[in-house]
């Protein structure tokens, strides 16, 4: 993939100046911190970053749509006359698919459990943490201390919810697999060997149907000739056409006043053969017909199935690391704490502290919209209460 090459130009342009970036002093850098604050703090941010975890939660319930169309879709597969082989393969993605599905599910109910405990986490950090440590009155020493006592609270937090994103990780894994099986599935059954074969079919139940209508046609021209026809010639032509199969046995036991009994016999034997063998090509017709269908739509199936499912996963599985992002801050504001000395250097500490608490107090409101919108009465979780 690469940058289309109308904006080229552009991320040029802006490359070079991360390659070479002007210097700030501390008073610019105050400044530009406190326009970032200011702007995460307008309504217009709030609102934007309400509608971005309403997208990640509907994203996650379109998920969850997605398997219930691919279900419904193997479902329809093992019902419309497919052969059984393939029936039999469907059956077993079917199984394998119901699994993830209910995976897929817990783990989403899951990711709100821990969206609570993060959001607590991020409220705790900007609301009581950062303030004591921008405090003027707090020795430094002291701060220091509380910082490594609350780093090792923050590491046993982030391991309780740690099953979570790997239970995503390994969902992903197992979706992957299953996707790989899929595929072999639809490989295993050549579409293009299906449509020749009924192309064949057509031609054959075409020539097989033409022969009976001719055989038809010839046993009604020999009761004419032999005077054997009935008095209402209308509806017997009429029958000849839509049930040739029911008149030809009449007519031929009619003909048989005129024609030898080894002809009667071959002709009998003829209609028999001829009907089976139209039966039986109709029959094998109808089930590739099935098939072809079926594989068509599980290869469909297949090519749309990915869609955001990775990405969403990924999103949901990243709200378990919000204690590893908390330390890693308090960590760069424990090497900065010595550096807030001077009166300008002083300003930019504050500056960034005031930002941390209002990126965590963003953070705080985020997962709480999530919980708000990904509660226990949404059909997705039915299963999960039954």
């Amino acid at each position: 993939m690469s940058v289309l090459p109308e904006y080229q130009e552009i991320h040029n342009e802006l490359q070079a100046v991360i390659d070479n970036p002007p210097a700030l002093g501390d008073t610019a850098q105050t400044n530009v911190i406190n326009t970032l604050t200011a702007d995460l703090s307008s309504p217009e941010a709030e609102k934007t970053l309400k509608d971005e975890m309403a997208a990640l939660a509907g994203a996650a319930f379109e998920v969850d749509g997605s398997f219930n169309r691919i279900m419904k879709m193997f479902e329809k597969v093992e019902t419309a006359g497919a052969s059984p082989e393939l029936i039999r393969d469907v059956r077993t993605l079917t199984s394998t698919w119901d699994g993830h599905h209910m995976r897929f599910t817990q783990l989403v109910w899951r990711s709100r459990e821990v969206a609570g405990k993060a959001m607590a986490a991020a409220d705790d950090f900007c609301r009581d943490f950062v303030p004591y440590l921008a405090a003027d009155d707090v020795p430094l020493a002291e701060k220091k201390k509380e910082i490594d006592h609350y780093m090792a609270e923050l590491e046993r937090d982030e391991k309780a919810s740690q099953d979570m994103s790997q239970g995503f990780t390994d969902l992903q894994k197992n979706v992957d697999a299953f996707q790989t099986e899929w595929r072999r599935v639809v490989q295993k059954y050549n579409l293009d060997a299906m449509n020749r074969r009924i192309d064949e079919l057509n031609t054959l139940v075409k020539n097989l149907e033409t022969t009976l209508s001719d055989l038809n046609k010839k046993i009604k021209d020999l009761t004419v000739a032999i005077k054997a026809m009935s008095a209402v010639s209308g509806i017997l032509g009429f029958l000849s056409f839509i049930c040739p199969i029911f008149l030809i046995g009449g007519l031929i036991g009619v003909s048989s006043v005129a024609v030898a009994r080894s002809l009667k016999a071959k002709a009998e034997n003829e209609r028999n053969k001829v009907t089976g063998d139209i039966a039986r090509n109709k029959a094998e017709r109808a089930q590739i017909q099935a098939t072809l269908k079926a594989v068509q739509q599980l290869k469909a199936g297949l090519d749309g199935s990915q869609m955001d499912f990775n990405i969403i996963s990924a999103k949901l599985g990243t709200f378990a690391h919000v204690w590893a992002v908390i330390r890693a801050d308090i960590q760069a504001i424990k090497e900065k704490l010595d550096y807030a000395s001077g009166t300008d250097s002083k300003a930019l500490f504050k500056a960034r502290m005031n930002n941390a608490t209002k990126l965590y107090a963003s953070l705080a409101i985020a997962l709480r919209e999530y919980q708000n919108l990904v509660t226990n009465d949404h059909p997705m979780f039915m299963k999960l209460n039954a």
